[in-house]
């Protein structure tokens, strides 16, 4: 078995790289697609949110790409050149890749420490990949263990109290910037889960007013409705650019939504009045040099790194307990692993036995009566693979549940007694 992962996150390479390598919208299916053509016989889950991109590849080790392999992939799908981006990347094996994964679901690996959406997004990769039928028994037991124990994390060592999200932290830079907002308007561009998700923590503001802009006017109006906002027409964002002193845009489009020429016109019918813009979009939605501008403060994902810094140091206490969790886990998972592997192995054996004495047996039944037409040939042939299957299937479904009980660090006691009492072979 092996079991690798590979990719780019918010420590490693700056916005521009996870933005050419994202696999946004359909790009997750059509690479997850592609991977299963590319090499069959392996597994795959990727990973792609606004601070990192991760491929996760498991299987036989002669089935499984290797990094080489899987970097080529990352620049053959997104048609970017290797040298741009293999200075970034990242990679773990084996059990590292297992406890990478668990530190990335209970958000030890996240830019602000114990935020919740990364949970969410691990599971929603996992059920991409699911969709997809990319995923067999390594990555399911792998993902499943993660969704289990980010949120063991969360609950025991206190990492899920406070803010916790991108959005928060956005709002915590807004209110290092404003010293009140009763008489502010924010504009927040995108009601997705990110938005709403923003809005929240906006509402607690107590702005003067709160705008909501996105590409579909019903799902502006209801985001809006919830958090006692004014929808605006997207084809009218402009005019809510105009009137707002905070933008907070949290879109998926693949391009810039507003350039810097175009904001230099709304700067200048703002009459060059303090703007907040807090962009937490991947890719971006505002052209970079727009933060160039006079009045105009303009952060990104990466931007927020400070403000998220201080956050971590103040769940500090909680990292120690959620390392010793996860190194156990982990060492509890890739063994439950190791007895899978070995359980399946000795059912094959054990199959295989079984099916060679029925073959034996009723070959020499067939010799000693050469009298038996076909249809009792047929008959005698299936209800010995039926009393062979129910005579095998309690002894099957035990070693299975007790290969899934990774309490040794050899295969259970079990499997060695299997092949003592049937004489198979040691592997």
């Amino acid at each position: 078995m092996k079991l690798l992962t590979l990719g780019v996150d918010h420590r490693s390479a700056p916005t521009s790289i996870r933005e050419a390598l994202a696999f946004d919208g359909p790009k997750l299916a059509r690479g997850l697609d592609t991977l299963a053509e590319s090499f069959p016989g392996s597994e795959f889950v990727i990973l792609s949110t606004c601070n990192r991109v991760e491929i996760y590849a498991a299987g036989a080790p002669q089935e499984v790409p290797d990094l080489e392999a899987l970097t080529d992939f990352l620049s053959t799908f997104h048609a970017v050149p290797v040298d741009r981006f293999a200075p970034h990347l990242v990679s773990a094996q084996d059990n590292e890749a297992v406890a990478h994964l668990f530190r990335v679901a209970a958000s030890l690996e996240s830019l602000v420490l114990g935020e919740g959406q990364i949970l969410g997004q691990v599971k929603e990769a996992y059920q991409a990949a699911i969709k997809n039928r990319t995923v067999n028994s390594i990555l399911h037991h792998v993902f499943q263990n993660a969704a289990r124990v980010g949120k063991k994390v969360r609950e025991e060592t206190g990492l899920d109290q406070g803010k916790l999200s991108i959005a928060s932290v956005a709002v915590d830079v807004a209110k290092g910037v404003f010293d009140t907002f009763s008489d502010k308007t924010m504009l927040v561009i995108g009601a997705g889960k990110m938005g709403d998700l923003t809005l929240q923590h906006l509402k607690a503001l107590n702005p003067g007013r709160i705008l909501v802009s996105n590409r579909s006017p019903e799902r502006a109006e209801v985001a809006a409705a919830r958090w006692g906002g004014k929808a605006v027409p997207f084809d009218e964002l402009f005019l809510a650019l105009k009137e707002a002193d905070v933008v907070v845009s949290t879109t998926a489009a693949e391009k810039r939504i507003v350039t810097y020429d175009q904001y230099v016109r709304v700067q200048h019918a703002r009459r060059n009045r303090l703007s907040l813009i807090l962009d937490i979009a991947i890719p971006c939605d505002f052209d970079p040099k727009i933060g160039d501008l006079e009045e105009v403060y303009l952060y990104n994902v990466d931007d927020l790194r400070a403000q998220a810094e201080q956050n971590r140091s103040r769940r500090q206490k909680g990292i120690d307990p959620a390392t010793a969790i996860i190194e156990r886990e982990t060492a509890a998972c890739c063994a439950a692993l190791r007895h899978q592997r070995h359980a399946g192995a000795v059912l094959r054996q054990l199959g295989d036995h079984a099916d060679a004495i029925r073959r034996r047996e009723f070959e020499a039944l067939c010799n000693a009566r050469p009298s038996l037409n076909e249809a009792d040939r047929e008959a005698i042939a299936h209800m010995m693979s039926r009393f062979q299957n129910q005579l095998l299937h309690q002894p099957r479904a035990t070693l299975r549940s007790a290969a899934s009980e990774p309490a040794a660090e050899h295969p259970h006691t079990l499997l060695n007694a299997v092949r003592h009492l049937f004489g198979l072979a040691d592997l």
